[in-house]
């Protein structure tokens, strides 16, 4: 994309409108805050004051109410006092000095809108990507921020990631970046008396033992439940309008239909970027590998039952009805609305750069970066010196020795057992979930242990047929067993038998089927336990 200002929608009066009654609705928070906290302050006043002391059996109901007015009172304005915090993203910054290509994207983007560059560019393990701006005038220098997911880097195209920069430089240009603050300390602000009020106020709740206190402590907590009803609504809507807004702009920047693909783009990354974390990255890295994030997400998405379960995902977001209380409009509104404008991609026949490859073929250095980035996010792994690994051999090199370790405390059991007796063993699993030993600091109830025996067995089951000739088939989304023309998931077999599913001569049957002998499920436990021996 060239360096050029490209022609934007007039600014409209409605936006300002809207970030005049986001400041309206901040400043009317504090003025309220503070107007009831010194209502609080000056109950003991009226109480002692304004009312006169007609009867002596009031005294206590007076003197109750009064400490509660003080420190209610107190209590509310120390909570409104502004706290000093600054932005901390969970991610790993790029050297936009050294990532030549990217800094160019973001430069073009920038340029569009007639925005300054940002003063710090971060890689974050989300499907998702924000900007943030503080600072300036009495504050001293001014920071911006903005944070980009590495899935969505992967999973969409350079046309579509500029799409989803335009949008969220677009905050910038509309002075989305000033206003959130404002409503995020307003928010804040709120919550935080709230809970010093509530559970967070030992003296409160000694004095609520008292039913005068009590019923006015829950007028009081109520009062403030409406209103942050209404606070979160207003702010809320704001927000909706001016994502869309933000989307408007990107189309003009950098076209409707890469918007519209990028928006889906991130509906499919983040429906499955959780389970990809959890269930594959987090494993290897535990093991001590470094495999390809980036490729690796990518693999997975394409696996045939990620893709459906993402598939799924996008289209029940089709039919989700909008909600007063969300910060985003439904996916499914801002694309159709992308698509009415119907504008061009401007700059987008850049004859030096394909623009449908993905976006992360602009990071140079993307294998270090990465590394970082998981270390950020498994702070445990800070100082481990993780090995460089392929995908294709993580399961030779973190699975199975894996499982060896979980199956080890069951050496005489298992190989006593043969495969056909899997089924038993799964059934009653007594024999392996009394041998299971207590973390630190907890008992297991019988239940726990019933699992944690299922995933010994799951693990044993790999391992014998791994012992005789089967291989493992693993890649993000991919694991199976395999032999010949016969596949084989121990992670579905085990869980099939303890749900009543598979009965002992449907395994017999399989077992049958898919050519396993009747060996032991540690073939090689014997022997070496023999050798031991």
């Amino acid at each position: 994309m060239k360096n050029q200002r490209v022609p934007l929608p007039e600014r409209q009066w409605s936006i300002v409108a809207l970030g005049s009654l986001g400041v309206a609705t901040v400043v009317l928070s504090y003025v309220l805050a503070v107007a009831l906290g010194a209502v609080c302050l000056l109950l003991p006043v009226f109480l002692f004051v304004e009312i006169p002391l007609e009867t002596s059996n009031l005294i206590a109901v007076r003197l109750l109410l009064s400490a509660f007015g003080i420190v209610a009172g107190g209590t509310i304005l120390w909570s409104l006092a502004p706290r000093r915090q600054e932005t901390e993203v969970n991610g790993v910054l790029i050297d936009i000095g050294k990532e030549k290509r990217i800094a160019s994207e973001i430069e073009s983007i920038a340029a569009a809108l007639d925005e300054p560059m940002p003063t710090e560019v971060y890689l974050i393990g989300d499907a998702n990507a924000f900007v943030v701006e503080e600072g300036g005038g009495l504050l001293g220098r001014k920071r911006r921020i903005i944070a980009v997911g590495l899935p969505l880097l992967q999973m969409l195209s350079i046309a579509q990631f500029r799409a989803v920069l335009a949008h969220e430089f677009a905050h910038y240009y509309a002075g989305d970046t000033r206003l959130g603050p404002w409503v995020y300390n307003a928010r804040t602000a709120i919550l935080r008396v709230y809970e010093n009020l509530g559970r967070n106020n030992e003296v409160i709740r000694f004095l609520r033992r008292w039913a005068v206190v009590s019923i006015a402590f829950n007028g009081l907590m109520a009062g403030m439940r409406g209103y942050w009803a209404c606070f979160m609504r207003i702010t809320q809507w704001i927000s909706r309008r001016q994502e869309y807004r933000c989307d408007e702009l990107a189309c003009y920047v950098a076209g409707s239909e890469p918007l519209a693909d990028g928006l889906l783009g991130i509906g499919r990354c983040a429906a499955v970027l959780n389970a990809y974390w959890n269930s594959v990255v987090l494993p290897v890295a535990a093991g001590g590998y470094q495999t390809p994030l980036a490729n690796g997400f990518r693999q997975y998405l394409e696996a045939p039952s990620v893709a459906k379960a993402a598939a799924e995902y996008i289209d029940k977001r089709k039919t989700e009805k909008p909600s007063p209380m969300d910060t985003h409009p439904p996916m499914n509104l801002r694309i159709e609305r992308a698509r009415s404008y119907g504008r061009s991609a401007p700059g987008l026949n850049d004859e030096a750069l394909e623009v449908n490859a993905p976006m992360v073929s602009l990071i140079d250095e993307l294998s270090s970066l990465e590394l970082n980035l998981l270390k950020k996010i498994i702070p445990k792994l800070a100082e481990t010196e993780l090995k460089a690994a392929s995908w294709e051999n993580a399961g030779t090199e973190v699975f199975i020795p894996m499982w060896r370790k979980v199956v080890a405390p069951h050496m005489t059991v298992l190989a006593e057992t043969r495969v056909s007796g899997l089924h038993w063993l799964v059934s009653f699993p007594e024999r392996i979930s009394r041998a299971i030993a207590n973390p630190p600091g907890r008992v297991l109830k019988q239940a726990q242990r019933d699992e944690a025996a299922a995933a010994v067995l799951r693990c044993a089951l790999a391992i014998c047929l791994v012992e005789n000739g089967w291989t493992l088939v693993s890649r993000p989304g991919v694991f199976y067993l395999e032999n010949g023309g016969n596949r084989l998931v121990p992670g579905e077999v085990v869980p099939a038998i303890r749900a009543g599913k598979m009965t002992a001569e449907e395994w017999q049957m399989l077992c049958s089927e898919k050519g396993l002998g009747n060996w032991t499920l540690l073939k090689a436990a014997r022997s070496e336990s023999v050798a031991a021996g």
